[in-house]
């Protein structure tokens, strides 16, 4: 019985543990998207405020070329620009994908030609670009890291790389998001976000799943409790009894195996007939077979393993045929014995009540 006990318990555990486990894999999806969003806003914004170091910076632009860049309204096709720039390393024709064009932080073209100088004079820090982008964030409470990637494509299209401090430890799976600077899109940034999941949960969120396993474990030791309300509100015998244990009459060497149940009440297991005066029961082999188990058991206990047992052998039982013989061997009971089976933690007891007849005149 202590076996099942334990084994129970575990299985209420695990259902508390997946309930949990469910509920957080979706609260953790929500809190992720929102974290995601919170982070390309406040990543515009601190290139934005990294930006403001070009301010002051003297330049003079002259754009010509038979060129434009594409509408997303007009251009279904997205394929790639082609640009034709000159420069003192001469005339160069090239080809910026439609991706890298639309991950652009501006849509002028002017000014991504300002850009593409200011750059080339003043260029991004990674780390003073990620240091924005943190303290941002962290204002927000966002509970993970940030780290910074910059790359650039020179004339002759080579690209070389530069991180911050915090990348060392950061994957490529990580990444969130690339956004680019310059007519050639030459300059791209790309944020990087490290956070693990139980991080990322509210501590609101750690409650309410700390709260889903405590409640089914829970639910194990009220069951018995809620049962016995049950039994006492809807079951209740409508005798009024003094239960007592009273022991089986049974002779020694007796061939018969006639059991006392109370007072009048005999049991011939045998014949497998109980009997109360002219009042007689024939009980079917499994029921009087389980009966015999219950009168030959131990304070007339059985736990739940000993009746599959006792009944089926062979191993062919299950709980839900057990339950229905029981069922069925109390209301056989009932119709002319006043004893009741009652159902305690993986066993059954056979109660057998002993009468108090109060007779005011004797």
């Amino acid at each position: 019985m202590k076996k099942e006990y334990w084994q129970l318990l575990l299985i209420y555990a695990f259902i508390g543990i997946v309930a949990a486990g469910v509920t957080g894999w979706f609260l953790y999806q929500y809190r992720l998207e929102y974290w995601q969003t919170q982070a390309r806003d406040a990543f515009r914004s601190a290139l934005q405020e990294e930006t403001q170091k070009w301010k002051g910076i003297p330049m003079y632009l002259h754009l010509s070329g038979g060129f434009r860049l594409p509408d997303d309204s007009t251009d279904i096709k997205k394929e790639p620009i082609k640009l034709l720039l000159t420069s003192e390393y001469g005339q160069k024709e090239f080809w910026v994908p439609y991706e890298k064009h639309a991950r652009n932080m501006e849509r002028s073209r002017d000014t991504r030609g300002a850009h593409s100088y200011l750059l080339h004079v003043s260029p991004l820090s990674a780390d003073s670009l990620n240091l924005f982008w943190k303290n941002r964030l962290a204002a927000m409470g966002f509970p993970g890291t940030t780290a910074v990637r910059i790359s650039v494509s020179d004339w002759q299209e080579h690209e070389s790389y530069t991180y911050s401090e915090d990348s060392l430890y950061l994957s490529e799976s990580d990444s969130l998001f690339t956004y680019y600077l310059g007519l050639r899109c030459e300059v791209g940034m790309t944020g990087y976000l490290y956070h693990s999941w139980w991080m990322v949960l509210s501590r609101k969120d750690k409650v309410l799943l700390a709260v889903l396993v405590a409640s089914c474990i829970l639910l194990f030791f009220i069951q018995e409790y809620v049962s016995k309300v049950y039994h006492r509100l809807f079951v209740k015998e409508k005798h009024i009894v003094v239960e007592k244990e009273v022991p089986v009459v049974a002779g020694h060497g007796n061939p018969s195996h006639i059991y006392q149940l109370e007072a009048g009440v005999y049991f011939d297991a045998a014949s497998r007939l109980l009997k109360r005066g002219d009042d007689v029961v024939n009980l079917p082999p499994l029921l009087a077979r389980l009966l015999q188990g219950f009168l030959d058991a131990e304070d007339n206990r059985l736990s739940n393993d000993e009746i599959l047992h006792l009944l089926w052998p062979d191993g062919s039982g299950s709980s839900n045929k057990m339950y229905q013989n029981i069922r069925r061997l109390r209301d056989c009971l009932s119709l002319v014995s006043c004893c009741i089976i009652e159902r305690g933690n993986f066993t059954y007891q056979l109660k057998i009540p002993y009468f108090i007849e109060g007779n005011a005149g004797e």
